[in-house]
Formats: structure tokens, C-alpha cells, sequence
């Protein structure tokens, strides 16, 4: 009758209400998708520069040392850059281990294994081991620069560095190559399909 008439017009607008709305909303989540890929890969290539680019100022930094006394003079420059890559590292993993994996695991519990082993600690021992050694190699240098003592660096000391560096570039390319391979698919497959014609 009537009132089923009624009834059932108003739960089909209701519907197609609904149904606006969720394409409105996956329209939305596709757009900040693929915003959130973009925005992470460039932080992994901001910090794969960084890292090149010191490792070319050490690489400098000792070959000053065997043309002349007193080589390594940007020792000081390089251990603030260092703090500075530092702190953008601690950001950056603060944001994935809170909030992006976690993420990724609820959206799709299927990404839990290989999700867990990015987000192992014993995996994040060999990041600590290895900026540990850049960072104690560089605050010990640029203390002893500060305290009158920079024609004493040697040229094994600023190799000491060159090679700290060049095992942490190597090591971190892998360590964001990983998470990039493993986290990727997941990703991109969030990012919804585009959604059918608005009705």
C-alpha cells in the first residue's frame, strides 16, 4: 500500500544517500593515499642524500688531511649535520613505528607477519650500532678541535669516519630499501579504485 510505498522511498533515498557518501569518502581516502606514499618516499630520499652528501664531506675532510696539516677543518660542520640527520632519523621511525605500520596492520591483517619483522627491535640494533659509531667518532674529533688540538687529526682517524659513514650509507639503503619493498604493495593497494559515476 501506501505506506509501504512511502516506506520504501524513503530507505531508497536514504541509500542512495549513503551510497554518495561513500564514494565521496573513497574518492577522499584515495587522494590522501597516494599523498601519504609521496610524502614518505621523499623523507627515505631526503635521508638517502643526507647521508651521501656527509659522507662526501668526510670523504673531503680526509683527502684535506694528506694534502695538508691540519686537514678535517669541517669536522665541526659535519657533527652538526650529523645530529641534525639524527634527529629527522628518530621523527621519521617514530612516525612509522607509531602510526604507519600500526596502520597498515589494521587495514590489512594479512600484512601482520612481514609488518612484525620491520617492526622487530633486534632489527633496529644495526641502525643504533652503526650511527653510535659515526656520532662517538665525530663528537670525539670536534671536542678536540674545540679544545686547540685539531693539527693532531691523523689521516687514519678521518678515515675512521669516512668508513663509519660509508658502512651506515650502505647499511640504511638497505634498511629503507626493505621497508619499501615489503610495505609498498600494501600501500598502494589502500589507495582505493576509482569509485563508479556518482548516481
Amino acid at each position: 500500500g501506501a505506506g509501504a510505498r512511502e516506506s520504501f522511498e524513503h530507505e531508497s533515498r536514504m541509500t542512495v544517500q549513503v551510497l554518495k557518501q561513500i564514494q565521496a569518502d573513497l574518492a577522499f581516502q584515495r587522494e590522501h593515499q597516494e599523498k601519504l606514499i609521496r610524502f614518505w618516499l621523499a623523507q627515505h630520499d631526503v635521508m638517502r642524500s643526507e647521508l651521501n652528501r656527509m659522507l662526501a664531506m668526510a670523504v673531503a675532510g680526509a683527502a684535506s688531511e694528506v694534502e695538508a696539516e691540519g686537514g678535517g677543518r669541517g669536522v665541526g660542520e659535519l657533527e652538526g649535520r650529523f645530529r641534525e640527520y639524527m634527529a629527522m632519523l628518530e621523527e621519521h621511525e617514530e612516525v612509522e613505528d607509531k602510526m604507519l605500520f600500526p596502520m597498515l596492520k589494521t587495514l590489512f591483517p594479512q600484512s601482520t607477519e612481514v609488518v612484525d619483522r620491520i617492526l622487530d627491535p633486534e632489527r633496529h640494533k644495526g641502525v643504533d650500532v652503526l650511527t653510535e659509531r659515526v656520532g662517538g667518532l665525530l663528537q670525539q674529533l670536534h671536542e678536540r678541535q674545540r679544545a686547540g688540538q685539531g693539527l693532531l687529526l691523523s689521516v687514519p682517524e678521518m678515515k675512521k669516519v669516512v668508513e663509519a659513514l660509508e658502512r651506515l650509507t650502505d647499511y640504511m639503503d638497505g634498511h629503507i630499501r626493505y621497508e619499501e619493498e615489503v610495505t609498498m604493495p600494501w600501500l598502494r593497494s589502500a589507495a582505493p579504485p576509482q569509485p563508479p559515476p556518482p548516481l
